[in-house]
């Protein structure tokens, strides 16, 4: 496979929202020759980026209809398959909707890709994958290995990413949590609840990353050791960013109050991004992990691996750096 370098054309599914337009700014940045063919079904969405990005194509459609993938695929060298219904609450509400677009769906873009001889698919996932306790989390962990098992369909590379939630990216609680802030009422389903937490630069590097993965990494996903923090501290953070108080003044006024109402269906207390029985199949390298599809044996052991959730992270993000992250991604 070539290296990042040497690509000149990338179709992505999903691409004219939050993660499209930060890959599209880093590749403009770093190698402009690349072109991006952004294919989703959002209108609106498409004009935003067109706006920003003139001289790159988009394409309205939808990962479910297989014809429309496979022809607007045709001549691309790279996919990046984030086009996904993602929000847990919905995904519960109307399963069968969940499964036409992220398995389905899916399925259409591994198809379409071998079918279009393109030589790399990198597919978008979630913490909600590892372990899952909802149709969101059920759905992403079986496009992970749906796409794994077409690795071994053609010469085309299949490769994922997993990551937890990306700062200011669109359904983030962050600017939730700004807009209550201005209302005067921070409204929190569980305190302790804690999340992994990365910025939009995190993301578009380990997607670049995995462009360039060599043979042997084929079929892999990519896990990063990613810092994580509770569900309070990213309210206060956002909070004081939208105020201008500070924790304790908050904490101390009449005018500012925190309701408490109680976890979702089907959202964890804790998530995790490597479980037990995954660890038996990965291999770390640093601060990133890859995991193995069944079968596949990786070079380190056990002990080399271990488990990875987000009450027992590698770093705890306090309120001051959270708040500079945050600030960092609305620049």
């Amino acid at each position: 496979m070539n290296e990042t370098r040497d690509i000149q054309s990338i179709f992505m599914t999903g691409g004219a929202g939050f993660l499209g337009k930060h890959l599209m700014r880093w590749f403009a940045a770093n190698h402009p020759n690349v072109r991006f063919t952004v294919f989703s079904r959002d209108e609106g969405k498409h004009a935003v980026a067109r706006h920003e990005f003139p001289q790159h194509t988009y394409i309205l459609g939808d990962v479910r209809d297989s014809d429309r993938v496979e022809l607007a695929m045709a001549g691309h060298q790279v996919v990046i398959h984030a086009a996904a219904l993602k929000y847990v609450p919905q995904c519960e509400d109307f399963p069968s909707e969940a499964i036409a677009t992220n398995i389905d769906g899916s399925r259409n873009v591994a198809i379409s890709a071998i079918k279009n001889h393109v030589s790399r698919v990198i597919g978008i996932s979630t913490d909600k994958a590892c372990s899952p306790e909802n149709v969101y989390g059920q759905t992403k962990r079986i496009m992970e290995r749906l796409f794994q098992e077409a690795d071994g369909w053609s010469d085309t590379y299949f490769n994922l990413v997993r990551y937890g939630n990306v700062i200011a990216s669109t359904g983030s609680v962050i600017p939730i949590f700004r807009e209550q802030a201005r209302q005067g009422n921070l409204i929190v389903t569980n305190p302790l609840m804690t999340r992994f937490w990365l910025t939009a630069t995190d993301a578009v590097l380990m997607i670049a990353n995995v462009m360039s993965f060599p043979a042997e990494y084929r079929a892999t996903i990519m896990i990063n050791r990613l810092a994580a923090t509770d569900l309070l501290t990213v309210a206060y953070a956002a909070a004081e960013l939208e105020t201008g108080m500070t924790r304790a003044d908050l904490e101390g006024s009449k005018d500012f109050t925190v309701t408490i109402v109680g976890g979702r269906g089907g959202e964890k207390v804790h998530e995790d991004l490597l479980s037990p029985t995954e660890a038996r199949q990965t291999e770390r390298i640093d601060k990133t992990m890859l995991l193995y599809p069944p079968g596949r044996t990786p070079t380190t052991t056990w002990d080399d691996a271990h488990i990875y959730t987000s009450n027992t992270p590698d770093h705890w993000i306090e309120s001051e750096e959270l708040k500079g992250m945050i600030e960092e991604a609305n620049e």
